[in-house]
């Protein structure tokens, strides 16, 4: 089983979609966990977007905070090389907490996918995860076409248009 710690985009994109329980299904295996910097990010969010809440809500996810010194350093370390704005603030405490404890990062951030796997740190995106998905039997590719069309309608910021994420993950060899 590994260890999952989740962005807030990747969490507020599902959750607009309405599809946070495929993020279960996606994940089941998993432990999931998430810091409460992204809680914060979620919840700035709500009033535009009042089903965040279902996010925030989740009893599947774990709430961490950086509470030790290690923690600490490596949120400074990322905080300097992301930036210190809302959503870098949480993308850092994601990446941290994720190195701190051998765990996997899930967000779609690209800065914040380069620099963490610049430093080791094993990071998956929406798409890689649906993907996932389809291999391992958990969704067919019609519902992942549909997933990934949903997640497109809510705001998803994915390099093909609705319909293609099929064609997209043969093509870059993730299928």
């Amino acid at each position: 089983m590994a260890v999952l710690v989740l962005d807030s985009a990747p969490l507020s994109t599902f959750a607009r979609a309405r599809q946070l329980p495929m993020l279960d299904r996606l994940f089941e295996s998993d432990e999931r966990v998430t810091t409460t910097a992204v809680i914060e990010e979620l919840r700035e969010g709500l009033a535009a977007h009042p089903e965040l809440q279902d996010a925030i809500d989740l009893t599947w996810l774990r709430v961490e905070n950086l509470a030790n010194l290690k923690e600490l350093r490596l949120f400074a370390e990322y905080a300097r090389r992301l930036g210190a704005g809302m959503h870098d603030i949480g993308e850092a405490t994601v990446l941290a907490w994720a190195e701190a404890h051998g765990a996997t990062a899930f967000t779609d951030d690209d800065v914040a996918v380069q620099i963490g796997r610049e430093r080791r740190v094993n990071v998956v995106r929406t798409l890689s995860l649906v993907a996932r998905g389809v291999r391992h039997d958990i969704l067919t590719e019609s519902e992942a076409d549909r997933l990934v069309d949903e997640l497109l309608r809510a705001g998803g910021r994915f390099p093909f248009r609705p319909g293609e994420f099929i064609l997209w993950a043969r093509d870059h060899g993730l299928l």
